[in-house]
C-alpha cells in the first residue's frame, strides 16, 4: 500500500467524506448526517449528479414497498433465483443478499425522512431484462421519481436554493425530443441534494480528488484540488468513492475493455478517479470489461462540457428496422440492447477484425412515418449524417456494403416478420422484447416487433458503440469496505457508485442496477462508519 504524506494541518474536518455526487454519495452523506456524523459531499464538476443526473432515474430494488400496493407479489427468494440464474456465476453472494436485503430498507428510510418519492414502474414497457427467466418480474422491481409529486417540489426547491439548481441538466435535447427539467435523474438528485440542503451538509463543487491519504494502514483523508492549490480533507470515520465509472478515461478503456472505439453518453467527469485512488492503494478490481453497450451516435456539433463530443443512445427495437454489420447481414436482436453489444464485440480469429463493426441502422418509409429519428421529425426529413436510397441496392451502395446481401437480408427478414417468428436472433420472443412492438401495435404481438421493411424509400445510419457507463470498479466486502488484492480490508476506505465493481449482480446487468447499487452501499457505507463511531 502506498503511503501518502500526512498534511501538517487539514482545511477541513468531518467523519464522514463522500467524493461524488451520484446517488450513492449523496445517499450516504444523508444517511451519516442523521447517524450523528460530520459529512461533506465533494464533487469534481461544477455540477452535480454524474451520469445519474442524465439517466432515467429507475433504481431497480426487488420486493420494495410499492409493489404490494400495485399488487405485484414478490419475494427474497424469486430475486435471488433470478440473479443466480443469469449472472453467469460471476456475482458475489456475500453482496447479493447485502443488495436485497438492504435496498427496500433503504428506499423506505429515504422516501420517508427525504423529499424524494418514487413509484413502480408496472407499465408492460418496464420489464426486466431476463423477466421470463425462474424468478423475474414483468413489472415492479423498477422504481423511478414520481413524475407528478417531484416537479413541484423541486421547482420551488431550486428558487430558493441556488446548488439545487446546479443538478446536472441534458447537454442536449435527449433522445426524440426534450426532456421535463425535474423527472427522471435529474429528479432523483435533485431530491437527493434538497435533502443535504435541509440538512445543512456542505456541497463543494470543483473540487477534484487527486489521492488517498494513509496513516498506520488506515485511509484517514483526501488530497484533493481546488482552484489550482491542494485541498486536504480528513475522513476521520471514512473516506467513500463514487465517482461513477471510467468510460471519458481513454487509457482505461483501451486497457480494460475490448472492443471498437468506445464513446459515452455518461457526465464528462467520469474518468475513474476513484478507480485510481483505490487502485494506488491496492484496491483489488473485478469485471473491468463489463459496460453498458448500447448503440449511439453523435450529431455532428453535439458537444459536452469540455467540449468533448456527446452521443445520444440510438433508437432501436422498434417494428420496421433492422441492424446489419459491414457485410450487409444482420447481427443481433434488435429489440435487446445487451445483444446489439455482443455484436458490436464479436471478434473474426480469421480475418483478424471485428466481425460486424461498423454497424448500420436501417428502416424503411414506414417507420419514419410514426417515428422520430434524433433530431428529425416523423416524414421524409433528412440530414447530412442519414443516407437515403430510393431502393435497397442504392442505400447498400451509399453506404458500402454489399448491396446483393443486404437485398437478401431483407427478404428474409420480411419472411419472418410475416411470419411472426425469427429464427436467427430470436427477436419478439421474450417478454421484454415484445414491449417495442406494444408501443407502436397494441396487442399485436411478435408479429409487431418484427415488422417488414418495404416501404421505400430506405435509410441507414452508422452506428457508433457507446456506453451508459463502465461496471467494473473496486471490490468491497458487504459493508461496502473495500478490499485489497489480497482479501483484506481497507480500513477507512469504502466505496459505491459505478466506482464499486458490479459484483451483486456479477456480468448481468439490469436497468436502474447501478443506481440501485450505488444508493444501497451508500446506506450501508454510512451505517457502518456510524457503528465503528460508537465502539
Amino acid at each position: 500500500m502506498i503511503k501518502h504524506k500526512v498534511p501538517h494541518s487539514w482545511d477541513l474536518e468531518v467523519d464522514l467524506v463522500a467524493v461524488g455526487s451520484s446517488s450513492g454519495g449523496l445517499t450516504a452523506a444523508i444517511v451519516g448526517h442523521d447517524l450523528g456524523l460530520k459529512t461533506v459531499v465533494l464533487e469534481k464538476a461544477d455540477v452535480l449528479g454524474g451520469g445519474t443526473a442524465l439517466s432515467g432515474g429507475v433504481i431497480w430494488i426487488p420486493f420494495n414497498h410499492h409493489m404490494p400496493a400495485a399488487g405485484i407479489s414478490d419475494s427474497r427468494e424469486d430475486a435471488l433465483m433470478y440473479v443466480r440464474g443469469v449472472s453467469m456465476g460471476h456475482h458475489d453472494e456475500q453482496l447479493l443478499v447485502a443488495y436485497l436485503d438492504n435496498g427496500p430498507v433503504m428506499l423506505r428510510y429515504i422516501e420517508e425522512h427525504t423529499p424524494l418519492k418514487m413509484t413502480a414502474e408496472t407499465d408492460a414497457s418496464r420489464t426486466e431484462y431476463c423477466a421470463d427467466v425462474p424468478g423475474g418480474k414483468c413489472m415492479g422491481r423498477k422504481i423511478w421519481p414520481d413524475p407528478k409529486i417531484m416537479p413541484p417540489i423541486l421547482e420551488e426547491a431550486e428558487k430558493a436554493h441556488p446548488i439545487v439548481a446546479r443538478v446536472r441538466k441534458d447537454p442536449v435535447k435527449y433522445l426524440i425530443g426534450p426532456r421535463p427539467p425535474w423527472v427522471q435523474g435529474r429528479a432523483l438528485i435533485g431530491a437527493l441534494t434538497l435533502a443535504c440542503v435541509q440538512r445543512g451538509v456542505d456541497i463543494i463543487t470543483s473540487v477534484r480528488g487527486q489521492e488517498l491519504i494513509v496513516d498506520d494502514g488506515r485511509v484517514i483523508g483526501i488530497r484533493a484540488e481546488r482552484e489550482g492549490r491542494d485541498f486536504y480533507v480528513k475522513g476521520k470515520r471514512g473516506v467513500m468513492l463514487a465517482t461513477g465509472g471510467f468510460e471519458w478515461n481513454e487509457e482505461m478503456n483501451r486497457r480494460f475493455i475490448y472492443s471498437p472505439p468506445l464513446h459515452a453518453y455518461t457526465a464528462p467527469s467520469n474518468e475513474g478517479d476513484g478507480h485510481i485512488m483505490g487502485m494506488e492503494v491496492g484496491a483489488a478490481v473485478a469485471l473491468m470489461d463489463h459496460s453498458i453497450f448500447q448503440p449511439g451516435f453523435n450529431l455532428p456539433g453535439e458537444v459536452a462540457e469540455g467540449g468533448k463530443p456527446f452521443y445520444r443512445p440510438f433508437i432501436y427495437g422498434y417494428p420496421s428496422m433492422i441492424m446489419v454489420n459491414r457485410y450487409g447481414r444482420r447481427c443481433c436482436n434488435e429489440s435487446f440492447y445487451p445483444d446489439m453489444g455482443r455484436a458490436f464485440l464479436e471478434y473474426d480469429r480469421i480475418r483478424g477484425e471485428f466481425a460486424n463493426w461498423p454497424i448500420f441502422w436501417i428502416c424503411d418509409q414506414a417507420f419514419r412515418d410514426v417515428m422520430p429519428v434524433m433530431t428529425l421529425k416523423r416524414g421524409t426529413d433528412m440530414a447530412a449524417w442519414m443516407k437515403r436510397g430510393e431502393t435497397l441496392p442504392e442505400l447498400a451502395n451509399a453506404l458500402g456494403i454489399p448491396a446483393d446481401n443486404l437485398v437478401e437480408t431483407v427478404e428474409q427478414f420480411n419472411r419472418y416478420a410475416r411470419e411472426g417468428k425469427d429464427p436467427d436472433f430470436h427477436r419478439g420472443e421474450s417478454t421484454f422484447d415484445l414491449q417495442w412492438g406494444e408501443f407502436v401495435f397494441p396487442g399485436r404481438g411478435a408479429a409487431s416487433v418484427l415488422g417488414p421493411l418495404e416501404k421505400p424509400p430506405f435509410y441507414a445510419v452508422q452506428l457508433g458503440l457507446t456506453t451508459a457507463g463502465n461496471l467494473g470498479g473496486l471490490v468491497t466486502d458487504s459493508e461496502a469496505q473495500v478490499i485489497d488484492v489480497r482479501g483484506r480490508v481497507i480500513p477507512g476506505l469504502y466505496c459505491t457508485s459505478n466506482t464499486q465493481a458490479m459484483l451483486p449482480l456479477g456480468h448481468h446487468y439490469d436497468s436502474g442496477a447501478a443506481q440501485g447499487k450505488s444508493m444501497i452501499f451508500g446506506y450501508i457505507a454510512a451505517r457502518h462508519m456510524a457503528q465503528t463511531a460508537k465502539k
